[in-house]
C-alpha cells in the first residue's frame, strides 16, 4: 500500500521525532545518565574507555525509539479515538514504516551490545523480547493495561533493565557494588518522574480515556507526586555516590517544585510544557550529583 504523504521517509521522520521522540531532550538526558555511570565507577575506581559509552549513548536512543515505537502501534486504536491529530494517526507515517524503524533500531540496540560483550548482548535480547511482549500484550500484560498505575510501572521497568544492561556491558559481569544498584533506581526513578510529568496536562488536553496522571489525580495531585519521585531519584543517586553535591540535589528538587508549582497554580499548556521543561532540567541536575 503506498504511503498517504508524498513526501520523503526521511523528513517526515524528522517531524514525527520533534512531535514523539524530541531528541533535543533524549539526547542531554541520555548524555547525562552516561555522565553520572561514569562518575560513579570512576568513585569505585573503575574505569572504561569512552568509546564505550559513546556506543552504550547509541545504542540507549536506539532501544528507546524502539520502546517509542512499540508504544505508538500497541495504543493506536485509542489513539485513534483519542489523539487523531498524532503523526501515525493524521498519516505522516505508516504503520508499515514505523514497524520497520522500531525494529531497526531494536537490531542495533542488541548488536552494539553484543559488541561490547557477550553477556549484555544476551541481556538486551533478552530485553527486546519484553519490549515486544509488551507490544503486543502478552500474558498478564493485557490484564495489567485498564490497571493504570501498576501498568505504567511495569512499563518503566524497560528503563532500569535498560541500565542493567549498560553496566553488564561495562563491567563484563552481573556483580555490582551498592553505588550502581542505587544509580539505576534514581535512573528508574527520573524516567517515571518525565512520565509523569509529561502526563500532567491541562483541562482541554485531557481525553474522556483518562490516560494522564493530572485526570487520575488532579493537577495539584500530579503535580505532588512529580516532585516525590524526583526527590526518590535525588536520594537514591545521594546514596551512589561517596561525595554527593548538595548544591546539585537542592536545584534538581527546587527547580522540580517550581515547574510543579507554577503548574498546579495554573493548570493551562503553557505551564504544562514547563513543567516538562523542569522536569529535564531537573533529571539533568541529579545526574551531576556525583
Amino acid at each position: 500500500m503506498p504511503t498517504p504523504n508524498p513526501k520523503p521517509l526521511l523528513r517526515r521522520l524528522w517531524t514525527y521525532q520533534a512531535e514523539r521522540f524530541p531528541l533535543i531532550a533524549l539526547i542531554p538526558t541520555t548524555a547525562a545518565v552516561l555522565y553520572s555511570t561514569w562518575a560513579i565507577m570512576a568513585d569505585q575506581g573503575l574505569s572504561e574507555p569512552l568509546w564505550k559509552f559513546v556506543t552504550l549513548g547509541v545504542a540507549g536512543i536506539s532501544f528507546l525509539l524502539h520502546t517509542r515505537i512499540i508504544d505508538e502501534l500497541r495504543d493506536r486504536d485509542v489513539d485513534d479515538l483519542h489523539h487523531p491529530d498524532r503523526p501515525l494517526q493524521r498519516g505522516l507515517v505508516t504503520e508499515r514504516e514505523l514497524t520497520q524503524v522500531g525494529y531497526a533500531n531494536g537490531g542495533i540496540f542488541v548488536t552494539l551490545h553484543s559488541l561490547l560483550d557477550p553477556l549484555s548482548g544476551l541481556l538486551s535480547a533478552g530485553l527486546l523480547v519484553y519490549s515486544l511482549a509488551a507490544r503486543y500484550e502478552i500474558g498478564p500484560l493485557r490484564w495489567l493495561k485498564p490497571r493504570f498505575y501498576l501498568y505504567n510501572v511495569v512499563m518503566l521497568a524497560q528503563m532500569l533493565l535498560l541500565q542493567w544492561v549498560a553496566y553488564a556491558a561495562l563491567t563484563q559481569s552481573l556483580d555490582w557494588s551498592s553505588a550502581l544498584w542505587w544509580h539505576g533506581w534514581s535512573i528508574w526513578a527520573l524516567s517515571a518522574q518525565i512520565e509523569i510529568a509529561r502526563k500532567c496536562l491541562s483541562p482541554d488536553q485531557e481525553t474522556d480515556y483518562r490516560d494522564s496522571y493530572s485526570a487520575r489525580l488532579g493537577t495539584w495531585g500530579a503535580a505532588a507526586l512529580t516532585v516525590a519521585v524526583t526527590a526518590v531519584a535525588v536520594g537514591a543517586m545521594m546514596n551512589a555516590d561517596s561525595d554527593p553535591s548538595l548544591l546539585a540535589a537542592a536545584l534538581a528538587l527546587g527547580i522540580a517544585a517550581t515547574g510543579a508549582i507554577a503548574y498546579a497554580l495554573q493548570p493551562n499548556k503553557g505551564r504544562s510544557l514547563f513543567l516538562q521543561g523542569c522536569a529535564v532540567l531537573a533529571y539533568l541536575l541529579t545526574n551531576l550529583i556525583p
